[in-house]
């Protein structure tokens, strides 16, 4: 009877140990560290773009060919509203939101991620845009040249 106790809290024990060691093995896969210090742009190029003169096709193709620490998009199959969005952060706080809305493009400039993370995750895309990023951030498009 003695001996039944003590294996079955060494088994206990072991368990424990177990699970454990695989928590650290397996946990820090998945941890994101959250940093308290300013990050500046590495390995990128997209920090001087000077985009304000430039043809909205050209601006797209310097934006398409530069770095960017963040780059996300996403494209919606319709005829109407917002078609695809695209966005590239230098620093993860601000960056350039290309936007395709009835066939034309729209480049906004310095939009915060949060920003494009709430569009991204909207259940009403059209209306979000209307809302909260057309007529609200310095705007590149075809017709300003």
């Amino acid at each position: 009877m003695c001996i039944s106790k003590i294996v079955n809290g060494l088994m206990k024990v072991f368990l424990l140990a177990g699970v454990l060691i695989i928590m650290c093995v397996v946990g820090p896969l998945y941890a994101q560290v959250e940093h308290n210090y300013k990050v500046d742009p590495q390995s990128t190029n997209c920090d001087s773009l000077n985009l304000a003169t430039l043809p909205i096709i050209e601006a797209i193709s310097i934006i398409e060919q530069s770095t960017f620490r963040f780059q996300q998009q996403f494209k919606i199959s319709r005829t109407y509203g917002v078609m695809n969005a695209r966005y590239f952060s230098c620093d993860g706080k601000f960056g350039y939101l290309i936007i395709k809305v009835d066939k034309e493009d729209y480049i906004y400039i310095d939009v915060p991620k949060p920003k494009w993370t709430s569009l991204i995750s909207s259940a009403d895309i059209n209306g979000f845009y209307d809302m909260e990023i057309k007529g609200i951030y310095e705007v590149i498009t075809e017709n300003k040249n």
